[in-house]
């Protein structure tokens, strides 16, 4: 079941990694954990000049944004986004949390992706 679980998830990654090159997105790190917590993708938007921390969809994802911790929650991202810009010294560069989600249709698949998730 896990190998299965870590090939599907990495289909996504890679598909979700085209999508975003494709935008002229930057891909810095993959699976970056933080205690107990884990941003799926952190890439920079070229456009924007942001920091992005992406988490894809899945349903630890959905239940994080929905139920009535989303708060702590948000609080614990933020808290990542922080380490992260303290730990590789990039303070002057803006921070956003997207969430992108994959519907796959007759073999087919729809990105949604939704910026600012977290203000």
């Amino acid at each position: 079941m896990q190998k299965i679980f870590t090939s599907r998830k990495l289909i996504i990654e890679n598909i979700v990694c085209k999508y975003l090159k494709d935008r002229k997105y930057i891909i810095i790190e993959k699976d970056f954990k933080y205690k107990k917590m884990v941003i799926d993708l952190i890439v920079y938007d070229n456009i924007t000049k942001e920091l992005v921390f992406i988490k894809l969809n899945s349903s630890s994802t959905i239940k994080e944004f929905n139920v009535r911790n989303r708060i702590r929650a948000q609080d614990r991202l933020k808290q990542i986004a922080k380490s992260y810009n303290r730990d590789y010294g990039l303070y002057d560069i803006p921070v956003r949390f997207d969430m992108i989600k994959i519907f796959l249709t007759n073999s087919r698949y729809i990105i949604k992706h939704k910026k600012k998730v977290i203000k």
